[in-house]
């Protein structure tokens, strides 16, 4: 099956839950794993499936045989946030979000590397031929340049970064603001396009491409992550909303789609949910991202994604999971 057949079969695809358990655990020290980017073994130059996702520590890079059973392979980027993985060419892309000064003794950058750093919310990106030696951060983005990314905010805030190829260049989608805490989720989705993958991006609009529709039962709250895929003319999303439940009388969040024919306008699709939190497990809270790619030689979509449930102690407590998603026929 092509990969346009199963953009196709995608809204009729039914979703099973690969177990019951989480595929990669929050630890103690390693509490908050989460917005998940993912290659399969196809796409990488060792044949083995590769995961990022960050910690409360930075962006953690875990490596497979399986898909399944991860063992960790490197800290890629200290506090670094949000990881997306692009593939152009030969090369990876690793583009994230970061904030803060540098960690004296422990970031090791050039000169020009320290002098051109930026302590405000930014997205950045380092590049790799072999997933393993990362270039140093180039800055694509800051938030100081999208106003909205101040709203109810002190300091403007961007994030959930994602890079899409259009005709003519490259588009960059992001969060900007945030609702909520501990998690939170991103206020509204915006773009920005560059002729070169490594900038500069300009906002498409000043006004963003989305934004919590007090209409909608799934992002009435916030829009959160947005993972969007293009195939030909057609967009695909798989959106983390944000929402209040009026049953259980709470906030709560769920993987939904939505589609569009031009990357800048979105709709939700009148299907149901990929994925709701369900109660008594470890993801009973809030379900935070995901990454939800096509796999051709298995006719399947893998969606890996991160959720939280019931505090216990201190410490929030985000683990990894797997959702496969087939077309079932009737």
């Amino acid at each position: 099956m092509s990969q346009s057949k199963g953009f196709e079969k995608l809204k009729e695809a039914s979703w099973f839950p690969f177990s019951d358990e989480p595929v990669i655990k929050g630890l103690w020290y390693v509490p908050r794993l989460s917005c998940i980017s993912f290659l399969f073994p196809e796409e990488s130059i060792d044949q083995k499936w590769h995961l990022f996702a960050h910690s409360w520590l930075g962006i953690q890079h875990y490596s497979s045989d399986s898909g399944i059973m991860w063992e960790p392979v490197q800290m890629v980027q200290l506090r670094g946030k949000h990881p997306f993985l692009f593939k152009d060419k030969n090369q990876y892309h690793l583009i994230y979000e970061r904030h803060g000064a540098l960690i004296p003794f422990v970031e090791r950058l050039s000169k020009k590397g320290k002098k051109e750093h930026i302590k405000g919310s930014h997205i950045e990106m380092r590049s790799s031929s072999d997933l393993n030696v990362w270039s140093e951060p180039k800055v694509l983005f800051k938030a100081t340049d999208a106003l909205c990314a101040s709203d109810y905010l002190k300091n403007p805030l961007i994030g959930h970064p994602q890079l899409i190829k259009v005709d003519g260049g490259y588009r960059l989608y992001f969060g900007a603001s945030k609702v909520g805490f501990n998690p939170s989720s991103a206020r509204y989705i915006c773009s920005a396009f560059s002729k070169n993958i490594d900038g500069p991006y300009l906002l498409e609009s000043e006004v963003p491409i989305l934004e919590a529709n007090p209409n909608s039962k799934y992002s009435n709250l916030a829009v959160g992550r947005l993972s969007i895929y293009k195939e030909d003319q057609q967009y695909i999303g798989f959106q983390n909303g944000r929402y209040w439940d009026d049953d259980k009388k709470k906030e709560s969040s769920a993987i939904t789609i939505v589609s569009s024919s031009d990357g800048l306008n979105f709709s939700e699709c009148d299907v149901k949910p990929v994925l709701t939190p369900v109660e008594n497990t470890w993801a009973s809270k809030h379900i935070v991202s995901c990454d939800v790619r096509y796999k051709k030689d298995e006719d399947c979509w893998y969606c890996y994604y991160s959720a939280t449930g019931q505090r216990k102690g201190l410490l929030v407590k985000e683990s990894i999971g797997l959702m496969i998603g087939k077309f079932v026929r009737k």
